[in-house]
């Protein structure tokens, strides 16, 4: 398999405090990495540190072999590393599709645009019902559809998502995991999402990381991570039967430090 993102011992600071303390990870092209831990690990710096929202202070990030940390972060999104960030930050007062529109805003050539905007409208059917409405009126569930939709607008390679779950009900996370897996199926997209709902990220991921307090601190198939006695015991909890019936439980975080260094 291709390499298609590299994150090399990266670390970044916010002020004083060390948020990212020498992570390294891959992503290969076509496949869905979770990154797992608990509020505080770090895991929205590690995708702001990507996409050139935040400038790591050590270590270097490659997409494609093209070293992108340090990259503005509208360059990053150009050479086709897509954030949709936590709390989706759509614009309110725009309609669902002008908010969709706006993800193609910097594609040239325009051609294809269209055809992009029928498939999001195809994976999420509800959103083409809703195309004329504002975005700051839908559900919070609708409104997680159209900042992936209008993400993959800009025609990602790479699509980060950060805590895509957050403020859903169980059935809407349900349904935004699984369009998840078509749009990587159908596209050959890569996929980076980092997650607290370690049960349906694990059940929905290919590969996954579990962060805590700035480093990883375990990394494997999401089949091998489920297995780990460590992790259902501090990540997954009874949720583990849950999975592996297809279906998503709550997430318990650590109480203590895992020892998997």
């Amino acid at each position: 398999m291709d390499t298609l993102l590299s994150v090399r011992n990266i670390e970044t600071w916010y002020g004083p405090v060390n948020a990212i303390r020498g992570v390294s990870l891959e992503v290969q092209a076509g496949r869905i990495v979770a990154v797992l831990g608990a509020n505080g690990a770090g895991k929205t710096t590690l995708l702001n540190t990507i996409a050139g929202v935040i400038d790591p202070a050590r270590g270097s990030v490659h997409f494609d072999g093209r070293r992108i940390d340090g990259l503005d972060a509208d360059a990053v999104c150009r050479a086709g590393v897509v954030l949709v960030p936590e709390g989706r930050q759509l614009f309110p007062f725009l309609t669902v599709e002008e908010n969709l529109r706006m993800g193609a805003f910097a594609r040239r050539p325009r051609e294809g645009i269209a055809r992009d905007l029928e498939r999001v409208y195809d994976w999420f059917p509800r959103l083409r019902e809703r195309r004329r409405q504002r975005a700051g009126l839908l559900s919070g569930g609708e409104q997680q559809m159209v900042a992936i939709g209008r993400a993959f607008m800009a025609q990602p390679r790479l699509l980060l998502l950060d805590e895509p779950s957050l403020g859903l009900s169980p059935l809407f996370t349900k349904e935004i995991f699984g369009i998840v897996r078509r749009i990587s199926a159908e596209t050959h997209t890569a996929v980076l999402v980092v997650e607290q709902n370690a049960a349906i990220a694990l059940a929905s991921a290919d590969d996954g990381y579990i962060v805590e307090l700035g480093r990883v601190v375990a990394a494997g198939s999401c089949a091998e991570l489920s297995a780990r006695d460590d992790v259902q015991r501090f990540y997954l909890g009874h949720a583990v039967a849950h999975v592996a019936h297809g279906t998503a439980g709550g997430v318990r975080p650590p109480r203590r430090s895992l020892s998997w260094h």
